[in-house]
């Protein structure tokens, strides 16, 4: 296979978001230590893409127009061979099913045994029109005409409940049992889904329209590892509450399996004896047994470090939670978030959705840039408008910016809800509370408004981060003003109440701030305490490398405000 041929079928498989980008090459040998450094850059000229790697040198133009399956493979495509129905056959699953799922046959280029042979064709249909094939040998090897980023056959689907599994064979074994079923495109993930691209899951967001219809969504994926990663990514995304787990009966690992070994009656009441999943309420103690024992062998979990010993000891972000943020004006709030977003983003592939009032959309990009590149943005030794470049293309695939068109807790929520399908954001910001519009006012209606926070949170396993501003606070007697914490948010001591953590941010001395952590509802996650970081206000990030004598000026200077 020619160059240029390797280089269109794999930049079908990215998602370049730009005119210019950088990604992986697929020309650099396998003696290249570090493959997944993105050393092919790529120019976008209409329906050419310029291309050359700075590694082993490759450079050349490939055309990725995008026609029409028709016009792609009709040279190639033909019946199912005896070979490939054998096959099927061995699988549980006769040639009618496959046909009628639109299976194909031709012969296509496999990279990993590098020759044509036969295989079995699977099309998808995206939402633009335009189609993809994905190509299985026998083997278990796999390649790609286009680009699948779609559910499987998902088009033929006509309302009620939605089976998906983990792939077009596991699909096809619920076909064949008279159960219609769809694949996700690319199956599960071999690692935490938080380490993964976002993009991973576009196809749910193509899918849109046809979730909102789903009476039930039932997650067939594997029994193994990555399988319950999909499974619990998927539900995530879409709302557990509208989600149910198919299990596999004897030790069966997929949909197929369970065909092979049990036969079609089999699946179809894994389908009937699917469970719902999880979500508040009131649940047998026989759910939560193997989590118990899970917990007692591998421990809490204590949540997302940021990096900084001195502050992961006191306190730690984790999903599932409300996180009061507060501190007087000035003190550091919105900058103490954006850097944490960012090391998360970075370190961490975490995603965030952002509500900011209070700064311009373009201000937080050069905020977030400044942290990511530990640059300023402004004096001599700023940031180069390259450097600029390359870190919002960064960003834009880790960070989505809410308006403040409607600031209402139901818009943002229902915005946040549409961030985590299409971008599977871990992170909600809101800064400030004080922006936003509730339906009701007072005491009642603050509650219920941190109620929808944490619920929402729970529901899609996310950590919501909200900036509150405390009341004017009065000197004492002594000149001092006193420690903010919740209770010292205006208006309701709900804030205190609900929220899960409590952080105040305070400046203590020139580059020095203070973290107070005085709400910490679990303590394998965080523990009531402070600590001194270093603020670098150039560049906006905070570290802790500074002496314990340091951090005692620290204290000493925030005991005389």
């Amino acid at each position: 296979m020619e160059e240029g041929a390797i280089v269109r079928e794999f930049l079908y498989s990215q998602t370049l978001h730009k005119q210019q980008s950088r990604t992986k090459c697929p020309l650099c040998g396998p003696d290249r230590t570090n493959h997944t450094d993105r050393s092919l850059s790529v120019k976008l000229d209409g329906a050419d893409a310029i291309y050359l790697c700075h590694h082993c040198l490759a450079k050349g133009v490939v055309n990725l127009e995008e026609p029409e399956i028709a016009a792609v493979i009709p040279k190639r495509v033909g019946s199912l061979s005896s070979e490939q129905v054998s096959f099927l056959r061995e699988r549980g699953i006769s040639e009618a099913t496959a046909v009628k799922a639109g299976v194909i046959s031709g012969k296509v280029y496999i990279g990993a045994r590098k020759l044509e042979v036969n295989c079995l064709g699977f099309p998808y249909l995206m939402s633009d029109g335009t189609t993809a094939v994905k190509w299985r040998d026998g083997q278990k090897h796999f390649t790609q005409t286009g680009s699948a980023r779609a559910f499987w056959r998902i088009e033929e689907w006509s309302g009620g409940d939605l089976v998906v599994c983990e792939g077009e064979m596991d699909a096809l074994a619920f076909r064949e049992a008279g159960v219609f079923a769809v694949s996700v495109p690319n199956g599960a993930p071999a690692a935490r889904v938080e380490d993964l691209d976002s993009q991973k899951f576009s196809y749910l967001w193509d899918a849109k329209e046809h979730l909102k219809k789903a009476k039930r969504i039932l997650i067939a994926t594997d029994a193994d590892g990555p399988g319950q990663l999909l499974a619990d990514e998927i539900a995530r995304r879409v709302g557990k509450a509208r989600c149910w787990r198919v299990r596999f009966p004897n030790l069966c690992k997929d949909p197929n399996d369970v065909l092979l070994l049990e036969g079609a009656e089999a699946l179809r009441k894994a389908i009937e004896e699917s469970t719902p999943w999880p979500v508040e309420g009131i649940r047998s103690v026989g759910e939560f047994r193997a989590k118990a024992e899970e917990l007692l062998v591998n421990g809490m979990d204590r949540g997302c470090n940021i990096g900084i010993p001195k502050l992961d000891a006191i306190f730690r972000i984790n999903p599932q939670t409300l996180n009061l943020i507060t501190g007087i004006p000035g003190s550091g709030k919105s900058a103490f978030l954006t850097w944490m977003a960012t090391r998360l983003a970075a370190d961490k592939g975490w995603g965030c959705a952002v509500f900011s009032a209070e700064v311009p959309t373009e201000i937080h990009l050069l905020q977030i840039a400044s942290c990511y590149l530990n640059k300023p943005s402004t004096g001599p030794s700023k940031m180069s408008i390259s450097e600029l470049q390359e870190a919002i293309d960064w960003i834009s695939t880790r960070f989505v910016f809410f308006d403040e068109a409607d600031s209402s807790v139901s818009s943002i929520l229902e915005r946040a809800e549409a961030a985590v399908l299409r971008s599977g954001v871990r992170m909600l910001i809101i800064d400030p509370y004080n922006f936003l519009t509730n339906p009701e006012d007072g005491v009642e209606g603050i509650n219920k408004m941190l109620i929808a926070l944490k619920t929402f949170s729970v529901q899609h396993d996310l950590a919501v981060c909200l900036v509150a501003h405390p009341k004017k606070m009065y000197r004492d007697s002594s000149g001092r003003v006193p420690a903010v914490t919740g209770y010292d948010v205006a208006a309701s001591s709900g804030f205190f109440n609900v929220s899960d953590a409590g952080v105040t941010v305070s400046r203590v001395a020139s580059g020095k701030t203070m973290l107070a952590c005085w709400k910490a509802r679990f303590p394998w996650v965080g523990q009531l305490g402070e600590c001194i970081l270093d603020f670098d206000w150039r560049v906006g990030t905070f570290g802790g490398n500074h002496e314990e004598e340091e951090e005692d000026d620290g204290l000493a200077a925030f005991a005389k405000l």
